[in-house]
């Protein structure tokens, strides 16, 4: 049985049973692969917008002889998918503004019996802010560490309210009441992107101040006088 990675393996535990699930940006399908092999689904879609990802995705789905259970497509995004196809959206590996353009261009997301599994590698505050304005829920974030990186892993899902997001929640969301280690090395991370960030404010204007104070308030919640060797970056 093929072995998922922590980012990967996060991903497949918001997957509910028996989903009919569809993997955008797949790339070799290895999330695909384990939850049809594992049992969790029956059957999957794979999808990627380059022809080269999609023949590693090919490689492997025949590897593990799972062709008539899993669906490659070559699709930008979610265009060459069909609403009844897919329950659960999985989009991981991209940067959080891509994903915001992929689910913006793709209106029969805004369906309640639909869940997006979302896996942002950059801008995870620009996400956030948009599926709060959106209507789009949060209800659930994970965080995790694979290879000394740090990960979040949202399952979303859509009922039409919009809610605020202030710049706390926008760069860590919920995950602040976490406690757990990984909760922590992501908050860390974070914040020292934040901190490089405020290098380019000038001393004692209002925007320093601000960033600064929300600097402090995440090092506290992230615990920076660790030690451990777990070193993360998003």
């Amino acid at each position: 049985m093929i072995s998922l990675d922590e980012r990967l393996s996060l991903c497949a535990e918001f997957v509910r049973n028996g989903a009919k699930i569809a993997d955008i940006g797949t790339d070799h399908a290895y999330l695909p692969v384990w939850l049809v092999q594992s049992g969790r689904v029956n059957s999957a879609i794979a999808a990627d917008v380059r022809q080269g990802p999609l023949d590693n995705a090919v490689h492997t789905i025949e590897l593990y002889s799972l062709s008539d259970k899993i669906k490659t497509v070559l699709s930008d995004g979610l265009d060459k998918i069909s609403p009844d196809e897919a329950d659960d959206i999985i989009i991981a590996g991209m940067g959080g503004e891509l994903i915001v353009k992929l689910i913006d261009c793709t209106p029969w997301l805004k369906d309640k019996r639909k869940r997006l599994i979302l896996q942002p590698m950059t801008r995870p505050e620009t996400l956030r802010r948009y599926l709060c304005s959106k209507g789009f829920e949060i209800i659930s974030e994970k965080a995790c560490i694979s290879c000394y990186k740090s990960y979040s892993v949202m399952l979303c899902g859509y009922d039409g309210k919009v809610r605020e997001c202030d710049d706390e929640y926008a760069y860590i969301g919920s995950l602040g009441s976490d406690g757990s280690v990984e909760a922590k090395r992501y908050i860390y991370t974070i914040n020292e992107k934040l901190k490089k960030k405020l290098r380019g404010f000038t001393q004692g204007t209002e925007e320093y101040i601000f960033l600064s104070n929300l600097i402090k308030h995440f090092s506290e919640l992230a615990e920076e006088g660790h030690n451990d060797n777990s070193r993360g970056n998003i």
